[in-house]
């Protein structure tokens, strides 16, 4: 074999073990992604339901969301505002929690979850007030929550 022979050999097999080793990188970036996501999924749900916990351990916060839910005509403007804020915290995770397919494409949960979060007139309220706006930034969660919010809405007369 010659010294062509030999270096050619050389650059195939090095040429050959730089695309392994890249074929191994992507593999490597594939998972950490797959895995960041996971990561932040967990982490918009564990600060939604942080959330949640504070509304309803707060006596004043809990009165709020029963007085917003049953009876939103007689909030107060700065009520109005404290609930505002309140439930644009809560819609922001919903799209982030949507916008990452936290339950692939099974939608059971989030049907269930929508149907409480639009439940009482004063929540759908919001919607109309100031939510969609929120929800209309993904078309597809926009279209999901429009038809709870039709079918609740029908419901209710």
């Amino acid at each position: 074999m010659s010294w062509d022979q030999i270096a050619t050999l050389a650059q195939l097999v090095t040429g050959a073990a730089t695309l392994a080793v890249a074929v191994f990188l992507w593999s490597q970036l594939k998972v950490q992604h797959r895995d960041s996501e996971r990561d932040f999924a967990f982490a918009n749900e564990t600060k939604q339901q942080d959330l949640f916990a504070s509304w309803y351990s707060d006596e004043s916060a809990c009165n709020l969301l029963w007085k917003a839910y049953n009876s939103y005509e007689s909030l107060s403007p700065e009520e109005v505002h404290r609930f505002r804020l309140m439930y644009q915290q809560m819609y922001l995770h919903q799209l982030n929690a949507w916008r990452l397919k936290r339950d692939g494409d099974d939608l059971r949960r989030w049907r269930l979850q929508w149907e409480r979060i639009l439940g009482s007139p004063g929540q759908r309220r919001y919607l109309e007030e100031f939510g969609r706006p929120i929800v209309e930034l993904d078309p597809g969660l926009n279209e999901f929550v429009e038809e709870i919010y039709q079918e609740l809405e029908s419901q209710a007369v």
